[in-house]
Protein backbone atom coordinates (compact mmCIF):
# COMPACT_ATOMS: atom_id res chain seq x y z
CA UNK A 1 0.00 0.00 0.00
CA UNK A 2 1.37 3.46 -1.16
CA UNK A 3 -0.16 7.03 -1.30
CA UNK A 4 -2.52 7.34 -3.98
CA UNK A 5 -4.37 3.93 -3.96
CA UNK A 6 -7.19 3.49 -3.84
CA UNK A 7 -9.57 1.39 -1.46
CA UNK A 8 -12.94 0.05 -2.47
CA UNK A 9 -15.35 -1.20 0.20
CA UNK A 10 -17.75 -3.29 -1.40
CA UNK A 11 -19.66 -5.14 1.77
CA UNK A 12 -22.63 -7.59 0.53
CA UNK A 13 -24.09 -6.08 3.72
CA UNK A 14 -24.04 -2.51 2.90
CA UNK A 15 -27.65 -1.93 2.16
CA UNK A 16 -28.83 -4.06 5.00
CA UNK A 17 -26.78 -2.00 7.80
CA UNK A 18 -27.61 1.59 6.22
CA UNK A 19 -24.30 1.70 4.72
CA UNK A 20 -23.24 2.30 0.89
CA UNK A 21 -20.21 1.08 -1.04
CA UNK A 22 -17.63 3.38 -1.19
CA UNK A 23 -13.98 5.02 -2.23
CA UNK A 24 -11.52 5.62 -0.41
CA UNK A 25 -7.63 7.24 -1.83
CA UNK A 26 -4.89 6.56 0.72
CA UNK A 27 -3.43 10.08 1.47
CA UNK A 28 -0.81 8.86 3.87
CA UNK A 29 1.00 5.93 5.84
CA UNK A 30 1.42 5.96 9.76
CA UNK A 31 4.75 5.25 10.93
CA UNK A 32 3.63 2.47 12.64
CA UNK A 33 3.09 1.09 9.58
CA UNK A 34 -0.70 -0.50 11.05
CA UNK A 35 -2.74 2.19 9.48
CA UNK A 36 -3.19 4.76 6.54
CA UNK A 37 -4.69 7.78 6.39
CA UNK A 38 -8.15 7.41 3.85
CA UNK A 39 -9.97 9.94 2.62
CA UNK A 40 -13.37 8.49 1.20
CA UNK A 41 -15.90 9.47 -0.84
CA UNK A 42 -18.53 9.64 1.56
CA UNK A 43 -16.31 12.22 3.98
CA UNK A 44 -14.78 15.67 3.62
CA UNK A 45 -11.44 14.73 5.59
CA UNK A 46 -9.25 11.75 6.00
CA UNK A 47 -9.87 9.27 8.83
CA UNK A 48 -7.07 6.47 9.96
CA UNK A 49 -7.67 3.17 8.80
CA UNK A 50 -6.54 -0.42 9.67
CA UNK A 51 -4.24 -1.59 7.35
CA UNK A 52 -4.88 -5.04 8.79
CA UNK A 53 -8.59 -4.47 7.50
CA UNK A 54 -7.98 -5.87 4.03
CA UNK A 55 -6.78 -8.84 4.99
CA UNK A 56 -9.47 -9.56 7.65
CA UNK A 57 -12.47 -8.51 5.65
CA UNK A 58 -11.37 -10.07 2.05
CA UNK A 59 -14.91 -9.57 0.93
CA UNK A 60 -15.52 -6.46 1.91
CA UNK A 61 -12.58 -4.39 1.13
CA UNK A 62 -10.04 -4.32 -1.73
CA UNK A 63 -7.01 -2.50 -2.86
CA UNK A 64 -5.98 -0.98 -6.07
CA UNK A 65 -2.89 -0.03 -6.30
CA UNK A 66 -1.52 2.77 -8.92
Amino acid sequence: MKPGDLILFTPDEAEEHGGEPGVGIVLNLHRSGVKALVLWSTESKGFYFPIGDLERYPDAYKLVSQ
